[in-house]
């Protein structure tokens, strides 16, 4: 059946199966004030009301604190990734079991994302996996490159080997503050696509949780010769829309445009300078005869 899309105070809490609202009403995640919509439904209506429908166990009332009326703070929705549970897990088994999560099971993984618990968790994660697989796979290069400099960097071939190791043995060295920037970039310019579709349920940074463990995820790939980039890219980009869908609660062509918007901008406008230029020149060709 289709996924239950859960919100509270007009923030939605994400889309999930039967078993997971089931459980979450068992363990009081869930409330009876909490809206619900599952396609098919008119409008939002409140858990309390659907669930007996559903099949499912009547959810409790919200707490309330005894100062007032105002609902008490419940548990922080979401359960993943691994990474942020790793000082219980242990460091690597937290990559492994973040990277299997988002690669292999996105859907599920992107609608239990946490919500909040602030930026450093999921840059820190992006950082070192993404550096650490770019420095395996640009020693890929330089090995390759030793070998057989013609095919693997034809425009470096007459490039000596020693300039052409030092320049990518610097790369790998900054190569940590570049995807911190990177990291930045392009969460806000997703983030502003999803604003001007309608698509910002969330604040920003849901958003750069998605980017950051989609992205860094995927460049596991990266450690694969020849065809491992394109696949990380490939991979990435369906990561990244399914993580926008599931972490923001919208419709998957908001979270496509989301992600498709800003490269349709940037060629768009690539072509508007070279077409400008074009005529320019045309004109300026026209004048000379």
């Amino acid at each position: 059946m289709a996924s239950i899309h859960i919100a509270r105070n007009q923030q939605t809490l994400g889309s999930f199966g039967e078993e997971a609202v089931r459980e979450g009403i068992r363990t009081g995640r869930f409330t009876a004030e909490d809206l619900v919509w599952r396609e098919g439904m008119p409008e939002w209506k409140p858990l309390g009301e659907m669930a007996p429908q559903w099949g499912l166990e009547t959810p409790p009332p919200a707490l309330v604190m005894a100062e007032g009326n105002e609902t008490a703070l419940m548990p922080e929705a979401g359960q993943e990734p691994a990474w942020e549970e790793r000082e219980k897990i242990g460091f690597f088994p937290a990559i492994t079991q973040t990277v299997q999560a988002v690669l292999l099971r996105p859907t599920q993984t992107f609608a239990s994302l946490k919500q909040t618990g602030g930026l450093v968790n999921p840059l820190l994660y992006f950082v070192l996996l993404s550096s650490a697989t770019f420095a395996v796979s640009a020693l890929y290069q330089l090995a390759a490159t030793a070998i057989n400099p013609a095919l693997f960097a034809p425009q470096l071939q007459h490039t000596p080997k020693a300039a052409f190791s030092v320049i990518l043995i610097g790369t790998i060295l900054i190569s940590p503050a570049l995807y911190v920037v990177t990291a930045f970039l392009s969460s806000g310019i997703t983030h502003l696509s999803l604003k001007l579709l309608g698509g910002a349920n969330r604040p920003f940074e849901t958003t750069f949780r998605v980017i950051c463990y989609a992205q860094a995820s995927a460049s596991v790939f990266n450690l694969l010769p020849l065809c491992g980039g394109l696949i990380a890219i490939i991979w990435a980009s369906i990561a990244i829309i399914i993580g926008l869908k599931e972490a923001h609660g919208i419709e998957g062509w908001r979270a496509t445009g989301a992600f498709v918007l800003p490269g349709l901008f940037c060629c768009g406008t690539v072509f508007a300078m070279a077409a400008a230029a074009g005529i320019s020149i045309a004109e300026l060709s026209k004048l000379g005869h």
